[in-house]
């Protein structure tokens, strides 16, 4: 049987700090991926709900999808860039589809600190 799997192009070390997101929490590989799953899913589940289908779901399943962990680094920053503000809104409006992956730095800190979310 053929292997049609993405190839793994993670090129990080899994403990190291890829990116401080704009909020000042340093992230690994592992976790940024989490955090981009959590956008992706949400989009996902938007679009079902209000659209007869799912382009991104769609354009998943025809095309095939690597998977956010085997991403490379810069792959996974360029992907970062385009989603963050989604990400922060999901976080403020508490509409994470999950809790943040156990290793994220939110899951270490209060709802809201001094009054404003995380």
């Amino acid at each position: 049987m053929a292997d049609n799997l993405p190839a793994n192009r993670n090129d990080s070390n899994p403990d190291e700090v890829i990116i401080r997101d704009s909020r000042g929490h340093e992230l690994t590989h592992y976790v940024l991926a989490e955090r981009l799953l959590q956008v992706e899913y949400s989009l996902i589940s938007q679009e079902i709900r209000s659209e007869p289908s799912s382009e991104t779901l769609t354009y998943i399943l025809e095309g095939g999808f690597r998977g956010f962990h085997k991403y490379t680094t810069q792959e996974l920053l360029d992907e970062w860039s385009e989603v963050e503000d989604k990400f922060w809104t999901l976080v403020d409006d508490d509409s994470m589809p999950w809790e943040p992956y156990e290793e994220d730095p939110l899951r270490s800190l209060p709802k809201e600190v001094e009054g404003h979310p995380v």
